[in-house]
């Protein structure tokens, strides 16, 4: 095989980077490969040579973003046959995509692993010429990895139903030792691991210690005035996003938030990102993997990850090319604590797997109908249904109906054992902020990689200091940070009820939640203060400036009397807009906090509401004291819809705050 002749005439490179050449050759020889390489080392190459080589490479890869990109350059740059099998396509796509890999016409298919309990691909599965298999941030297949997918083990199960001449490789840029053992009893034997250096010299590190959400927000805004070029700030959550996004821009900064929930807006954002429009996105962990642009300048942490293994995954993304860039960690306690409620809550409890386990016992059902059974949390039943599929005690059929197929009690023996690691790579993570030592060499070591030396850029190395936000700054924060205007969710099933929606402040622990509390359950209810009036009159002005409000419609209440009724007329009052009580309930409903998850709340509100007003071709801004899983408001408004209002906008005073919600 001359390797060499195939990446200069082929691929154009002059010369293996370490490490490439020897896995390729591992890999044609029929062995199983783990390549454990930092981002940017060239490990699609490796796979794009097997599939130049050899024929038809399943790659299995979690993000539909990075498929398509990696199509585009297999196809556009180095002439493979390429193309991808993904949700985003209708059944005749997919199949038509799976056809010509099965008469031979594809190098190159991506699929995310989820494809693989699809009844078209079940269909076609026999069928294909299978060459090599690759599996794309293989830490995934791991329960030890810090981003388990129980969906990663279909491909276990089809990597063992493979002739042992098949290559199959594994590739992920973080994965402890515990993980690799784990990958190597997944995929088998012969296992060839190739663990690259991990340091990466060009990134500066730091961490700054902080002490309140305000502060936090003044750090950003301070840091973004001295950071060079174009970065990342990564947050916990989507709101988290949208929030340092709002922050920044009203400092002036062009500063746009981007995560999972956004659409169409994702590939213009990462456009406006790669031509240095923007001088940072604000994302979620949505952003990342599918991203290359070699010169981000800066990575920083809004909010502390799970572990130094995500730490160090997001970090990766920053100087690419090998120039100095920033990579800061914005250290807060209250963070941890959260962080630590959510690994204690991301584990179903025993009771909740023995109610799914039981019921399925006793009659098939789907996973809407568990959902309103027990009140469990749409992501803790999922967890437990893959699980107890993992266990082989449960099946799911064509129909997506879920059926118990055996009598045997659900193991949990490594239930304990998952919790207390994932709880001591939390307290690693806080190890990071408090070491002495190099913290590229603390994180380096961490994954694995013993022979780190100190980086000699990071604040522990240099000892350096960065002078705080000026006063003033600090202020704005604070003001901010107050009530800071909440964007609410606008969809219903996909489909857009509201333009736009905003709320004025969390319902807990706020001065704007205390005021509502007090004011729908104290002794003696009273009207929403003036000054709550006075604040939402200056946010909706602010907000929904030039889009032509023409009515205020009020939701009628469950719980709260005629208070919301009373708050939306001085709004309207105050506005200079006319009220109309538009919506009447024409059956009782239970107060939706009464309701666990967000199927039963739909199902408490859906059919309450008849239009009893004209509305036709009105823009209307429709009026709540609390959002909380927003099931009234876009039930509200799909009853206003089909009585022919146009635009929809939203308000609340208040929203519920979620587990996510740092």
């Amino acid at each position: 095989m001359d390797l060499k002749a195939t990446l200069q005439t082929r691929f154009g490179f002059s010369a293996f980077r370490e490490g490439q050449e020897e896995a390729i050759r591992a890999a044609l020889e029929g062995k199983r490969v783990l390549l454990i390489q930092p981002t940017g080392w060239g490990k699609s190459l490796v796979y794009q040579m097997i599939a130049a080589m050899r024929g038809l490479t399943l790659v299995f890869s979690p993000l539909r973003a990075l498929m398509r990109d990696q199509v585009r350059q297999a196809t556009e740059r180095f002439n493979l046959r390429a193309d991808t099998v993904n949700s985003d396509m209708d059944d005749e796509s997919q199949r038509a995509v799976l056809e010509r890999a099965a008469q031979g016409e594809l190098d190159l298919l991506y699929i995310a692993p989820e494809r693989l309990q699809n009844p078209l691909w079940q269909e076609f599965q026999t069928r294909l010429p299978i060459r090599a298999v690759v599996i794309d941030e293989a830490h995934c297949i791991s329960i030890w990895g810090h981003d388990f997918r129980p969906e990663y083990r279909r491909i276990v199960n089809l990597v063992r139903l493979l002739p042992r001449e098949v290559p199959v490789v594994a590739v992920t840029a973080t994965a402890t030792r515990r993980v690799e053992q784990d990958v190597r009893e997944q995929i088998g034997e012969p296992f060839h691991v190739l663990r690259g250096d991990l340091m990466r010299p060009n990134l500066r590190l730091r961490v700054i210690r902080t002490a309140s959400e305000a502060e936090k927000f003044a750090w950003l805004a301070h840091l973004l005035n001295h950071l060079p070029g174009s970065g990342l700030i990564y947050t916990a959550t989507r709101h988290s996003s949208e929030l340092v996004a709002a922050f920044l821009q009203a400092q002036g900064y062009p500063v746009r938030y981007y995560h999972a929930g956004l659409s169409d807006e994702r590939v213009e954002l990462e456009a406006q990102l790669q031509r240095n429009a923007l001088k940072a996105l604000a994302c979620t962990n949505a952003l990342g993997m599918g991203l290359d642009k070699p010169d981000l300048r800066f990575v920083v942490h809004y909010e502390t990850p799970a572990s130094p293994i995500h730490y160090y995954q997001e970090i990766g993304r920053a100087g690419r090319d090998g120039v100095e860039s920033h990579c800061i960690l914005l250290a807060d306690p209250d963070a941890i604590d959260t962080q630590r409620s959510m690994i204690r809550n991301s584990r179903p409890d025993r009771q909740a797997y023995l109610r799914i386990y039981t019921l399925l016992q006793t009659e098939p059902m789907r996973e809407r109908d568990l959902l309103l059974a027990t009140g469990l949390p749409q992501h803790t039943t999922r967890a437990i249904l893959y699980d107890l599929q993992d266990q082989g005690l449960i099946t799911r059929d064509t129909q997506r109906y879920y059926r118990a197929v055996s009598r045997h009690a659900p193991s949990f023996e490594q239930y304990d054992a998952l919790l207390q690691a994932k709880l001591a790579e939390l307290q690693a993570i806080v190890d990071y902020w408090e070491t002495p030592d190099c913290r590229m060499r603390y994180l380096c070591g961490f994954l694995g990689d013993e022979a780190a030396t100190a980086c000699g850029q990071c604040d522990t190395c240099t000892g350096e200091t960065l002078a705080p936000p000026p006063p003033a700054l600090q202020r704005a924060a604070e003001t901010f940070a107050f009530h800071p205007p909440l964007n609410l969710d606008t969809k219903h099933q996909k489909e857009l009820v509201y333009a736009a929606g905003v709320a004025l402040s969390f319902y807990g622990n706020t001065p704007v939640g205390e005021a509502i509390h007090a004011c729908k359950y104290g002794a003696a209810r009273q009207p929403f203060p003036d000054w709550l009036v006075e604040q939402c009159v200056s946010l909706i002005q602010q907000r929904f400036a030039g889009d032509g409000l023409e009515r205020i419609v009020p939701i009628p209440s469950t719980v709260s009397g005629s208070l919301v009724d009373d708050f939306a007329g001085r709004l309207a009052a105050r506005l200079g807009i006319p009220l109309v009580p538009a919506l009447r309930k024409v059956r009782p409903t239970q107060p939706q906090k009464d309701f666990t998850n967000a199927v039963q709340k739909a199902e408490n509100i859906k059919g309450a509401f008849e239009c009893v007003a004209p509305v036709q071709g009105k823009t209307l801004l429709v009026v709540d004291d609390v959002y909380d899983s927003g099931a009234t408001l876009k039930e509200a408004g799909r009853i206003l819809k089909q009585a022919g209002a146009g635009r929809l906008y939203a308000f609340c005073i208040a929203r519920t705050r979620h587990r996510g919600d740092l």
